[in-house]
């Protein structure tokens, strides 16, 4: 465990070490929370109850939602396709460590920094304009955590399969950016999936992207909107049915990928 630490913070002090190139992406990230939340909360105001939403549920969505954002979305797997490509996986093939806990505890330290960043920035955000802290549901807390973990896990393994491609195509930054799309439009991250008519918000459900975010945002924030449109019980089957499937397939990938792999010159 001890060396897994060490990544951990090692991971840390990269960040430290490029401090300007970090704060411009926070400040990117934070530009992304303002847009859609003062877009809704001008849509909230005039419509007074709009589906089910008013003015604090809203801003309790949209509060969560950056906190947690790119504590569940957040990964260093973006580096694994250009790693194959150079040749510099095998630095990590020849050490006594496994390769996905690794990059998990590489993905642990970028995650625990955004969180911290992101509270730190919506509290003054909150403070400066005089908007009331929203309060957590206590009740769902229990399932908050369940589909928080459920999110983690299931975005690592998706990144991970994307960066995989690298083994075969030098070519990741479509798929990732085709992923990125999906992610910004039918995860709830522009807006509660729950606004949707309900047909369309079924068949969305079935796909894995609602688990990336749109439920464990939902979950503390404001889950009463969601208690008559879908069963609990279903959501858990899903969000696990979808995380077995992407831990296999990333496993058979990357032993795939591994016996396809050749470099030289190292």
């Amino acid at each position: 465990m001890k060396k897994y630490f060490s990544v951990f913070t090692l991971t840390l002090k990269e960040y430290f070490a490029y401090r300007l190139n970090f704060l411009i992406w926070r400040l990117r990230v934070f530009i992304g929370f303002l847009v859609p939340f003062f877009l809704w909360l001008t849509v909230i105001r005039k419509a007074k109850n709009f589906t089910g939403y008013e003015e604090q549920s809203i801003v309790s969505y949209f509060f969560f939602s950056h906190l947690l954002s790119y504590f569940i979305l957040g990964t260093r797997t973006v580096d694994i396709a250009g790693q194959i490509q150079n040749g510099e996986i095998i630095n990590l093939l020849l050490k006594p460590i496994s390769f996905f806990d690794y990059y998990f505890f590489r993905d642990l330290a970028d995650k625990i920094l955004n969180l911290l960043l992101s509270f730190f920035e919506v509290f003054l955000f909150f403070k400066i304009f005089s908007i009331p802290f929203p309060q957590v549901n206590l009740q769902f807390l229990p399932l908050f955590f369940l589909f928080l973990t459920l999110g983690i896990f299931l975005s690592f393994y998706l990144n991970l399969l994307i960066s995989f491609l690298g083994f075969w195509s030098a070519e990741v930054w479509a798929p990732r950016f085709i992923f990125f799309i999906l992610i910004s439009t039918i995860s709830g991250n522009f807006f509660p999936l729950d606004l949707l008519p309900k047909k369309l918000f079924s068949l969305i459900i079935l796909t894995p992207f609602p688990y990336l975010f749109f439920l464990p945002v939902k979950m503390i924030s404001s889950p009463q909107t969601l208690i008559n449109k879908i069963d609990f019980n279903f959501l858990f089957f899903m969000g696990s049915f979808w995380l077995t499937t992407f831990f296999f397939l990333a496993r058979f990938f990357w032993q795939k990928g591994l016996k396809s792999f050749s470099f030289w010159g190292r």
